[in-house]
């Protein structure tokens, strides 16, 4: 079966769902919830894994936990006329530390940035010391974040 052949229906999605509350959840659990076998499970999975529709299991960390429980959101303009393709600006911004993701959008900005503090003033600290420091920012835009929704 191709990629392009391979399609989910109900159960996959269930299982799908049962695997984003709990990566670590075993198929004979997972087979328990949904009333269907084990070895039906474990076959989806390692299909939907084979033709790219789960691209890998993870862990969710309590950043908190961590000593960062500030979350930011940078919007960053791009300036073309500093020779640095826009591409690598991202790539120079992800290399800040506590920088979680870093996207190329559309609109008004060009780069969306996701990052984590200690407080807002190492947020801060991190946009007026860091990110304006990379050539090819011309400016930004910081958004808090009060609390996840999850």
């Amino acid at each position: 079966m191709t990629i392009v052949d391979t399609k989910l229906d109900d159960v996959d999605m269930e299982i799908i769902d049962e695997l984003e509350k709990d990566s670590r959840v075993t198929p004979t659990v997972i087979s328990r919830r949904l009333d269907i076998p084990r070895t039906t499970v474990k076959s989806r999975i390692d299909r939907m894994i084979e033709a790219g529709f789960i691209k890998g299991f993870s862990l969710k960390k309590d950043f908190s936990k961590f000593g960062l429980p500030t979350t930011a959101f940078i919007l960053v303009s791009y300036d073309p006329s500093s020779g640095i393709p826009e591409n690598d600006v991202g790539k120079s911004l992800k290399k800040i530390p506590n920088v979680e993701e870093v996207h190329i959008i559309s609109g008004e900005y060009d780069i969306l940035i996701k990052i984590r503090g200690k407080s807002i003033e190492d947020v801060g600290d991190a946009v007026v010391d860091r990110m304006h420091a990379v050539r090819g920012v011309s400016r930004t835009l910081t958004v808090t974040s009060f609390r996840e929704i999850k």
